[in-house]
């Protein structure tokens, strides 16, 4: 099932049963008159829901670090999606995982029933829905019947007042670790010496041996020095992704400077699309390069990024991997913002991000971006200055002939500042 039916499915369905739900809740609460008390002693069980977004998970961690220092004694419960189970049972912080398959809504349906179940029977003290907009995270909180339930609050999602106990403006102008850590200060949690850093993720032997086999079955030995290239980016906002011929310059001129292997990475979903750059990549490029997308388990794409001299990124999940991973990474944004979401707490993280574009950023403010997939933010970044900036990390003298590696952004240019400044939309939605 895709981002973006699941989007407006959650709004044709899910914000009127919210609001149904209000109109029970909130006398029936006055009613039976529960007990809020948060104090250690009286907390069991705590459960995290973060349905969508890996990135969003890892940077959760430091708020689950800081309530666990305030209930050390708690069973700590994370609730997400089932594609995102290699990411989540490899971080130490959980003591039980609980899935939702988001395949189909029948799967959604059945498994979102089986889940409250599961809930009532654990007796959730503490619940904290890490989901910003969504009216289904709002409603499976609420019948969670936890006794506290903690989430966020903008305008567009007023349905949640008289649902949680305990709401925190969500400012898009902070950090999002910063923001997830408020809501722990709503328990009363001093959080100054957590910080943001991200939880190790921690790879196991077995997914080392998945990669160490496949390099061999394709011919690759010694793979000890590689850089890997994650031109993807979720379906959820594929206005993340940099221009595929931007991706095909960059490979392209680091083949002449770089004899190392240079790997691919994606889904399985993701391979029509990386094979199609591969395909235009130049013959010596193509003799280091390698297409993996969709040949790893997902255990073994992050094992395989563990090891890399160095990763370009769009901003996705794999980008918080491989912060959390701590290797050197070059990051490229546009319709996300960099300073609410991306890591600035290492120098080996360099992001690259357009800061002419009107529109941009534009991810969290509105479902669907202005451009309506003519991503200019990401066409306004310099294949040029990016395979520059790499050459120096890898302290390699740059050999490519530069002068030509910006055709495609130049070819643009005008009218990426022309589109930039009217900022319209389609002219069929124009009145």
């Amino acid at each position: 099932m895709k981002s973006r039916d699941k989007i407006i499915l959650d709004r044709i369905i899910g914000r009127p049963l919210a609001f149904l739900l209000n109109s029970i809740v909130c006398p029936l609460g006055k009613i039976l008159k529960i007990d809020h008390d948060d104090s250690p002693n009286k907390v069991k069980t705590i459960a995290i829901a973060k349905l969508l977004g890996m990135g969003s998970i890892l940077r959760a961690t430091p708020m689950v670090r800081a309530l666990r220092q305030k209930y050390p004694s708690a069973k700590y419960i994370l609730i997400t999606t089932l594609k995102n189970k290699p990411l989540v049972e490899r971080i130490s912080l959980f003591d039980n995982y609980l899935y939702i398959r988001d395949s189909s809504f029948f799967n959604i349906l059945f498994d979102t029933v089986r889940l409250i179940i599961k809930l009532w029977k654990l007796k959730i003290d503490l619940y904290f829905d890490l989901e910003v907009y969504s009216a289904f995270s709002t409603i499976l909180t609420t019948l969670s019947l936890a006794r506290n339930r903690y989430g966020f609050y903008k305008e567009s999602t007023r349905f949640r007042i008289g649902l949680n106990t305990h709401l925190v403006w969500f400012n898009d102008y902070q950090h999002i670790s910063r923001i997830y850590l408020q809501l722990a200060r709503v328990c009363g949690i001093d959080d100054k010496d957590i910080g943001y850093k991200i939880e190790k993720i921690k790879l196991q032997e077995q997914d080392k041996q998945e990669v160490k086999n496949w390099l061999i079955s394709n011919g690759v030995q010694d793979a000890n020095v590689y850089i890997v290239v994650n031109p993807n980016a979720s379906d959820l906002l594929l206005e993340r992704r940099w221009p595929m011929d931007y991706f095909v310059l960059l490979i392209n001129a680091l083949a002449k400077d770089w004899q190392n292997p240079i790997f691919i990475i994606g889904s399985p979903e993701e391979y029509s699309y990386t094979n199609a750059l591969y395909g235009k990549l130049s013959d010596q490029a193509k003799k280091i390069t390698f297409n993996s997308a969709g040949k790893f388990s997902f255990e073994a794409v992050m094992e395989l990024i563990s090891n890399a001299k160095l990763m370009v990124t769009n901003d996705s999940g794999l980008y918080h991997i491989a912060v959390g991973l701590d290797i050197n990474v070059v990051s490229l944004w546009g319709p996300g913002n960099p300073l609410h979401y991306a890591d600035f707490a290492s120098d080996r993280n360099i992001i690259f991000h357009s800061r002419e574009v009107y529109c941009s950023p534009c991810i969290y403010r509105t479902d669907f971006p202005p451009c309506r997939g003519n991503n200019i933010c990401m066409k306004s970044i310099s294949p040029k200055e990016v395979y520059k900036k790499i050459c120096e990390i890898l302290s390699i003298k740059p050999t490519a002939d530069i002068s030509t590696m910006d055709y495609f952004y130049e070819k643009e240019k005008h009218a990426i500042s022309d589109i930039s400044h009217r900022n319209l939309l389609p002219e069929q939605s124009r009145i």
